[in-house]
């Protein structure tokens, strides 16, 4: 008894261990895709793939099923795998979904926010703003991230929650693409105090309204391409 609760220990391990490895795979794929690192309808090559990660191709397989369902890849038979021409749209259909769904979250915000929260967002917006002084990108990035999540956990609702959850996993690749750009710096930046204060000012409607709006323009900037001068 003893020997087999030892046996299915180290089999869970191992499955965990190739779990993780397939996610890791999955997001540097499609970081590489949003942030346009690999263009739509480029060929990409499992072995190859697999010598630049330092993986075997089953990770590679398992991660282009799943970016398949995302619709950022498509898998034509006997040819290979691609990324979608419709990628685009693909990315820009979620942010719509996330527009959506963090607007709610900012609504209950305002309505349920406690001091620890309060103080939460004032410590972060403060954070951030020195950041973008400093102009330090991939720290903004991470805490960008760290900012919607204080909203949604201000939010207290594991339903929204749970609905925020499964579209996250494009949040990171996209500020990433969206932070490229100077002028998104200083845009974001802008639009996230306001997202604050209508929050701390407890305006449920407006809190929605600015979040929905930042959303759907850095999208639209962002896929748009840079502004002509």
């Amino acid at each position: 008894m003893r020997e087999q609760s030892i046996n299915s220990d180290l089999f869970s391990l191992k499955t965990e261990q190739v779990k993780s490895l397939r996610d890791i795979v999955v997001e540097s794929l499609r970081e590489a895709i949003v942030t346009g690192r690999f263009q739509p309808g480029e060929h990409l090559k499992e072995r190859e793939l697999s010598e630049i990660m330092g993986v075997s191709t089953t990770p590679i397989k398992e991660a282009f099923r799943m970016l398949g369902y995302e619709g950022l890849v498509e898998t034509v038979p006997r040819k290979g795998t691609y990324v979608s021409d419709l990628a685009e749209t693909s990315i820009q259909e979620v942010q719509m979904l996330r527009s959506a769904v963090e607007g709610v979250c900012a609504k209950l915000a305002a309505m349920k926010l406690t001091e620890k929260d309060e103080m939460a967002l004032k410590q972060q917006i403060e954070k951030m703003e020195r950041l973008l002084k400093e102009n330090k990108v991939d720290q903004l990035v991470e805490e960008n991230t760290k900012f919607h999540r204080l909203i949604k956990e201000a939010a207290k609702s594991p339903m929204v929650s749970q609905v925020s959850d499964n579209i996250s996993s494009f949040d990171k690749a996209f500020r990433k693409r969206a932070l490229m750009e100077q002028s998104e710096l200083q845009s974001g930046f802008s639009e996230h105090k306001k997202i604050v204060e209508a929050i701390l000012s407890r305006d449920p409607e407006l809190a929605e309204k600015v979040m929905k709006q930042h959303i759907l323009r850095t999208a639209q900037d962002v896929l748009n391409g840079p502004k002509e001068k």
